[in-house]
């Protein structure tokens, strides 16, 4: 297994809020993305802490049976949703921060992931590419119920609004997925900063490049957002079987 991550703040954002930990040292490689949101650097502190907390976390409760991954990813997450969420009752700059989280365990199973929020976590295989989890948004909910087609919500003005989110609460209801990975396969976490700027079809064509390696296409993924305007931060990680 081979993987590369790469976080870029983008054009038009001061300070980048996206945050990733990775630790492939332990008995199961595992994979955080979480994208903060809060004013004053808040947005910067709760990503980063929940993201280096859940690994933290996990390395722990991973090494020590072989029970659920499922209820050790949600443990892990809780225990990170206390933590932001403690911070943030303690100290007013950091009041209301939150942040969205996607937590990859890879295992002899497949991959076990923790999702909140609308960071993305996608396959690639020779099939084409799949979106995995689903969007805790407000456009999401109203795609749902009729109110708006896939395409309108591209452009709807409130598209970006969460609702669900790490930290915000005294607890968090984390969805949760098995996936199959099978040799030659890519797995994509990434913030919305990628996915509002890049069209599904051309990430699924610079994935698809056999000439490339993860580094590349990475890198690839980062300028398209870029190139389209870059409007929010981005934060990429591959991970190939």
């Amino acid at each position: 297994m081979e993987h590369f991550e790469l976080t870029d703040k983008g054009k038009l954002r001061e300070q980048n809020q996206d945050s990733y930990a990775v630790s492939d040292s332990g008995k199961y490689p595992v994979f955080v993305l979480c994208d903060g949101m809060g004013g004053h650097k808040a947005g910067e502190v709760a990503s980063a802490v929940a993201a280096a907390d859940i690994v933290n976390t996990l390395e722990e409760l991973i090494g020590e049976d072989d029970g659920s991954l499922f209820i050790k990813i949600s443990s892990a997450m809780n225990h990170a949703n206390n933590k932001v969420y403690d911070m943030s009752l303690k100290e007013p700059r950091f009041s209301g921060m939150g942040t969205t989280c996607d937590v990859c365990v890879i295992s002899p199973d497949g991959v076990h992931i923790g999702h909140v929020g609308d960071s993305r976590v996608y396959v690639f295989t020779e099939r084409g590419l799949y979106q995995i989890t689903k969007d805790h948004s407000l456009a999401e909910e109203m795609i749902d119920s009729g109110e708006l087609t896939r395409e309108e919500s591209y452009t709807y003005e409130k598209r970006n609004y969460i609702t669900r989110a790490l930290g915000t609460e005294g607890a968090v209801q984390a969805d949760t997925y098995l996936m199959a990975f099978r040799p030659g396969d890519i797995m994509l976490m990434c913030s919305d900063g990628l996915t509002n700027m890049v069209a599904e079809i051309d990430i699924a064509y610079i994935l698809s490049e056999q000439t490339t390696g993860l580094e590349e296409k990475a890198r690839k993924l980062v300028d398209m957002a870029n190139d389209n305007g870059g409007q929010d931060n981005i934060t990429v990680i591959l991970i190939k079987r």
